[in-house]
């Protein structure tokens, strides 16, 4: 029975679709519409405040590169955060990009590649014909054949990373990035042309070292994140 003053039974609740506060450098071309077609083609569908936010983080200057080199949001638990990485990762694996992406915990890594494989496949890409995977719990893989995009899923360590290079740096499950995790990791992209580093956290915890962190990119919410409640 539905109580006074809640919404129709058949009134699907989306919760806020604008962040609470945010900064965002000012641009002009974004190629966060490629992302979201992408996204969208594998049967599922972008939310409004989803598209908002890949059309900042995928933002271009000029000479096509990326407005935010470093780009970092909050968002409360459940409420769809990972699906923005999955969209830049999709975008960065069909165009050639080498990605980091990392977590705090095997599941959230190993889920993460899950979701990946699982996309391409409903995109209509074929495992073994369009690419291949690696399945090894902290540390899958996914290539692309038809190109040179493939991405990395790992759990971070004071020592991973030491000596490799990458375009994207995915930095899943920010609020536990340690200072020490950020010195191994922090010069993977320095070799790329275009790099980004991208953290995501959930916005009901801080820490000091996602403020360290974040200082200096583009992020919001009280001090430094962007922030998308769902009510």
């Amino acid at each position: 029975m539905q109580k006074r003053g809640e919404p129709p039974i058949d009134e699907k609740r989306i919760g806020r679709q604008t962040p609470t506060q945010s900064f965002i450098l000012p641009y002009e071309n974004t190629l966060g519409e490629q992302a979201v077609l992408l996204y969208n083609q594998s049967g599922k569908t972008a939310m409004e405040w989803q598209s908002a936010l890949i059309y900042d983080i995928m933002a271009t200057d000029s000479e096509g590169l990326w407005v935010h080199a470093k780009f970092g949001y909050s968002v409360p638990r459940r409420n769809g955060k990972s699906e923005i990485l999955i969209m830049r990762c999709i975008w960065g694996i069909l165009h050639g990009e080498q990605i980091l992406y990392t977590a705090h915990r095997v599941t959230t890594s190993s889920s993460a590649w899950d979701k990946m494989v699982k996309m391409l496949s409903k995109m209509g890409f074929t495992d073994r014909d369009d690419f291949k995977t690696l399945k090894r719990v902290g540390a899958e893989t996914i290539e692309m054949l038809n190109g040179d995009g493939k991405i990395y899923f790992r759990t971070r360590s004071s020592k991973g990373g030491l000596g490799e290079g990458f375009d994207l740096l995915v930095i899943d499950e920010s609020q536990e990035y340690t200072t020490d995790q950020e010195s191994a990791l922090k010069y993977v992209v320095t070799d790329s042309r275009n790099p980004q580093t991208i953290t995501c956290s959930a916005s009901s915890v801080t820490c000091l070292s996602c403020f360290s962190l974040f200082l200096g990119a583009s992020f919001c919410q009280p001090p430094f994140q962007k922030t998308y409640p769902c009510a």
